[in-house]
C-alpha cells in the first residue's frame, strides 16, 4: 500500500491507496507547515494522518510500503536534516520520499518527469525538475524575494490602484465601490483607517476573486493588474526552467491553487504568451486534481511501481 501526504500551510491532505490503486482512505486534517506550528506538533500530526488513514482502510500501519511527503516548510537542507529522519522513524519499514511542497502539482499533472510546478495561491512558489532530475525552486518568501505574491498581491494591488484613483493619479475603476464592499467600509480612507489603525480589515486573500471578475468585466485597472501579476509569475517560470536547462525543449508547466485554478482567460492567456516567448515549447496547463494525488505517485515512484494506467484512471 501507498501514502501520500500533502502538508501545507492551511490543511493537510492524505489518500492511502492499494497495490493496484483502488483508494482506500482519505482524509483532511489541519494545517502541516512545521514553520507555522512547531517541529514536534507537526510530527504529531503526521503521526496522526497515518494512524487514521490506516484505521480507515482497517489495516496496520506495517503494511505501507511506501510513502510521499508534500511538505510546506521543507526549503533549505537544513530543514530536510531536521525532518526527515524524524519522519522515517514514524514508519521505519517504508520507503520515504520528502520534498517541498510545490513539486507535487508537476507529478500530479505531467506524466514527464522533469518540468514545472508554479503555484498560485495566497502566495506563491514555482518549482522545476531538469532532465536530469536537477531541481530549482524559488524562495517562495513573497514579492521582497521575488515571487508572485499570489492572492495577496492582487489585492494590494487593488488597494493601491483605488487609493492612486481616489488622489487622482489612476482613472476610475470597478475595484473601488468593489472594495468598500468587500470591508463594510464608506470610503477608500475609511479602509486605509482600518489598515493602519488594525482595525476589522478582511483577510487581503479574499479579495483576489473579486479582482479577477472585475477584469472579466473589463475594467482596465483590474485587467492590468492580472496581466503584471502573469508576467510576474511567467518570469518565474521560465527563470526556473532555464535554471534546470529544459527552456529548449517541450515540458510541462503545471499551474496549482486558488488563483490559478480560479483565474480568467487573460491571467493564464498571459502567462501562456509570457512563458512560450522563452520557452517555446512549453504547454501551460490548470492541474484539476488534488496535489496529494501527486504525493502518491511519488511514493510509488520510489519503489518502481508503475503508474502511467493508475494516473490516468486518477
Amino acid at each position: 500500500m501507498y501514502l501520500g501526504v500533502d502538508a501545507g500551510g492551511t490543511k493537510t491532505d492524505a489518500m492511502l491507496v492499494a497495490e493496484n490503486g483502488e483508494r482506500l482512505a482519505i482524509g483532511r486534517f489541519g494545517p502541516g507547515n512545521w514553520e507555522a506550528i512547531g517541529v514536534e506538533n507537526a510530527l504529531t500530526l503526521y503521526s496522526h494522518v497515518i494512524d487514521d488513514l490506516c484505521s480507515q482502510a482497517s489495516v496496520h500501519p506495517a503494511q505501507l510500503r511506501s510513502v510521499g511527503w508534500g511538505l510546506a516548510g521543507l526549503d533549505w537542507p537544513s530543514d530536510y536534516e531536521r525532518l526527515a529522519p524524524r519522519i522515517r522513524s514514524l514508519l521505519p519499514y517504508a520507503t520515504h520520499i520528502c520534498v517541498n511542497d510545490a513539486f507535487l502539482p508537476l507529478r500530479a499533472g505531467s506524466t514527464r518527469p522533469y518540468g514545472v510546478a508554479a503555484i498560485a495561491g495566497t502566495g506563491s512558489t514555482v518549482a522545476a525538475i531538469g532532465l536530469d532530475g536537477r531541481q530549482s525552486r524559488t524562495f517562495g518568501l513573497g514579492g521582497d524575494w521575488g515571487d508572485f505574491d499570489g492572492a495577496q498581491h492582487l489585492t494590494r494591488a487593488a488597494l493601491r490602484a483605488a487609493a492612486r484613483t481616489g488622489y487622482g493619479i489612476e482613472p476610475a475603476t470597478l475595484l473601488t465601490d468593489e472594495l468598500l464592499v468587500w470591508a463594510g467600509v464608506a470610503s477608500i480612507a475609511a479602509l486605509a483607517e482600518a489598515f493602519s489603525r488594525r482595525g476589522s480589515v478582511p483577510d487581503v486573500a479574499t479579495f483576489a476573486p473579486i479582482v479577477m471578475r472585475c477584469a472579466d468585466a473589463g475594467d482596465a485597472i483590474a485587467q492590468q493588474i492580472i496581466c503584471d501579476a502573469g508576467r510576474l509569475l511567467a518570469q518565474n517560470i521560465s527563470a526556473m526552467a532555464r535554471a534546470v536547462g529544459i527552456d529548449a525543449i517541450a515540458f510541462d508547466a503545471v499551474l496549482a491553487g486558488g488563483v490559478a485554478t480560479g483565474a480568467v482567460p487573460l491571467f493564464l492567456a498571459t502567462i501562456t504568451q509570457e512563458v512560450q516567448a522563452v520557452c517555446p515549447l512549453a504547454e501551460i496547463s490548470v492541474l484539476r486534481r488534488p496535489p496529494v494525488i501527486g504525493a502518491l505517485l511519488l511514493a510509488m515512484d520510489a519503489v518502481g511501481c508503475l503508474t502511467e494506467r493508475i494516473q490516468g484512471e486518477w
